[in-house]
């Protein structure tokens, strides 16, 4: 069996149980394979559609047989990637959301067994399960490598959300970074850690909320956010690494659900004095009249 036709079966029996473990039960393959086989058919079947689609406009009297000879791919797979909103809606990962009216322009790996895929609409979608990889770059926009490719624009469009779905762990090193036309962001419970410049640099991040799971927020996490004016930490918090929050210029308030982290000398570096509001519990310990140079009340 070709590796085509291994992709092509591992589709068939997605498509019948709409489960990666079943799949991989009856295929005899590993979920982390069949994931993997089913990422790569989202990606062929991209090529694939686009290619039909063009075949049937040129030659709108040609049936799937003679497209299919044309292509040099079977008829079972003209089938399965006619075009819808150039990309198939045969084949989605679970858990991945299927295809909006916007269509799917671009979809890779961002983990071992973490997907992404970019929709027309500037909506970035991550799902799978464990840690996202590390990328290279600095807040002062210098980029290292690797580099994710969504921060790209491919095709001119802007990443404006980013949606992480449940069974993601952790966000990668610099792997939003720099994003200036970004407007949210939504992170699933399963997260466990924000890596060191995740969301750095500008972007339209007006409200952030870290999921419970989280222990400390990484150095230069929001490092020049500068329209970020709401932050929300879990009671789990209990370090704020260095420049996490430098020059976040708009901040107006900074919610605590417990007692008060430890905090690097930098973290609020060039943060507004006097105009930033510390809220906590009522029995929270730690914070007093003031914490690290602003006042707090009680929420």
């Amino acid at each position: 069996m070709t590796i085509r036709e291994q992709i092509l079966a591992v589709v068939d029996e997605y498509q019948k149980t709409n489960s990666i473990t079943s799949t991989a039960r009856e295929i005899g393959l590993s979920t982390a394979t069949v994931r993997k086989m089913l990422l790569t058919a989202g990606i062929w079947s991209n090529k694939a559609s686009n290619d039909i689609s063009i075949i049937r406009r040129e030659h709108p009297a040609w049936d799937n047989k003679k497209i299919a000879e044309t292509l040099r791919i079977s008829i079972k797979a003209v089938q399965m990637y006619s075009p819808y909103e150039g990309l198939s809606s045969s084949v989605w990962p679970e858990n991945n959301p299927r295809p909006s009216e916007n269509g799917i322009i671009d979809s890779g790996s961002c983990g071992d067994d973490v997907t992404w895929q970019l929709e027309r609409n500037g909506t970035l979608t991550l799902s799978g399960f464990g840690p996202m990889w590390n990328y290279g770059g600095s807040c002062n926009g210098i980029w290292g490598n690797p580099r994710p490719k969504w921060w790209a624009r491919r095709d001119g469009i802007k990443v404006k959300k980013v949606v992480v779905e449940e069974g993601v762990t952790s966000v990668g090193e610099y792997a939003f970074c720099q994003m200036i036309d970004l407007e949210s962001v939504l992170l699933p419970s399963t997260i466990t850690e924000i890596r060191g410049g995740a969301f750095c640099g500008e972007n339209h991040v007006r409200r952030f909320v870290i999921p419970e799971k989280v222990m400390f927020i990484a150095w230069d996490t929001f490092y020049s956010n500068v329209l970020l004016e709401e932050i929300r930490i879990p009671a789990g918090v209990f370090k704020i690494q260095t420049y996490a929050f430098h020059a976040c210029m708009s901040l107006r308030r900074m919610y605590f659900y417990g007692d008060a982290p430890r905090y690097a000398k930098s973290a609020f570096d060039m943060c507004p004095e006097g105009m930033v509001t510390v809220y906590r519990k009522k029995d929270a310990k730690g914070f007093g009249e003031t914490w690290a140079g602003y006042k707090t009340a009680e929420f």
